[in-house]
């Protein structure tokens, strides 16, 4: 499986992947379940500034990537200015992170699968707890140590994991997978994993169709914009091919001496004028091309960024 590389360098992918270490390897000195979430230390808090001061940057870049612009006279603001707009963009308080880890013994689904931009976006009593409590360290170490905890850290790196998936903006060539077998959910990461988006077809629209939980999905598999293209065409050809075989077939011709087409208000002309039997050979013969372009189809799988 290919991933098709942006030009963009990445400074960031590195900083994250060094947190995760280190949490991985606190969690071989301490149990990581339900009851031990509000256990803190020093070490907890310097993480947790760490990642958090990595989100306020990465989200900083991700806004200006998407043409946020600079105020000028003040300081920019990572959460209601700079998460607002990739929320607006991207709904990313409903992405879904999931705990992949081995040794991280949660029970509690609350606690095994994640919204951590939920409210990242808000300030004060409304924003997301990992965010407070990065605040309170921050500003007053010793009165908050009992903030840095163990559910915040891991909140806060859930979050930056998510930013990261979305900076790196990777392209998974799937070729004919179209179940996506081989796409790894875990996108390069020892501790957590996303929700893929598996591909349902197009409407009659050629609209993408959503399941329920296409807004939790960080990415989507669909079929590569060249097949898509293909098969338009290829169906296109299929009704044009249909409405010339149905134009000069004797039982049309005879239909049209005392019938005008734009008077029809049945729901198949094709059907009603042809019969079964006919109708169906005519679709076959027309049908043929169609069914090739079908076979040669392959997928991809991008970033859920909801504007498909």
């Amino acid at each position: 499986m290919q991933i098709k590389k942006s030009n963009m360098t990445n400074l960031y992918w590195s900083v994250y992947k060094n947190l995760e270490k280190e949490l991985v390897r606190l969690a071989e000195f301490v149990h990581f379940d339900d009851n031990q979430l509000s256990i803190y230390s020093v070490k907890i808090v310097e993480l947790l500034i760490r990642c958090s001061v990595e989100i306020e940057s990465i989200s900083k870049e991700l806004y200006i990537r998407l043409g946020g612009t600079i105020p000028s006279g003040r300081d920019l603001y990572f959460d209601t200015e700079c998460i607002q707009l990739l929320e607006d963009n991207w709904l990313l308080s409903k992405k879904k992170v999931i705990i992949a880890a081995p040794n991280f013994y949660f029970k509690n689904d609350d606690n095994k699968v994640l919204t951590p931009l939920n409210k990242a976006n808000k300030r004060g009593t409304s924003g997301v707890d990992w965010k407070k409590a990065y605040q309170a360290v921050k500003h007053n170490r010793v009165d908050n140590l009992n903030k840095g905890s163990i559910k915040n850290l891991i909140r806060a790196l859930a979050a930056l994991y998510i930013l990261n998936i979305y900076f790196k903006d990777d392209i998974y060539d799937l070729g004919k997978d179209s179940k996506a077998n081989n796409l790894s959910a875990n996108m390069g990461s020892d501790l957590f994993a996303i929700k893929i988006h598996k591909w349902a077809g197009y409407d009659g629209e050629w609209k993408y169709i959503k399941r329920e939980d296409f807004d939790e999905c960080i990415y989507l598999t669909k079929w590569k914009k060249d097949s898509v293209e293909k098969v338009n065409e290829a169906t296109q050809q299929m009704h044009k091919a249909s409405m010339e075989f149905l134009m000069r077939h004797p039982k049309f011709l005879e239909w049209s001496k005392t019938n005008k087409i734009e008077d029809y208000r049945g729901t198949n002309l094709a059907w009603d004028v042809l019969g079964q039997d006919i109708y169906i050979e005519m679709i076959g013969q027309a049908s043929n091309e169609t069914m090739e372009v079908h076979k040669s189809i392959e997928y991809e799988a991008i970033i859920n960024k909801i504007s498909i």
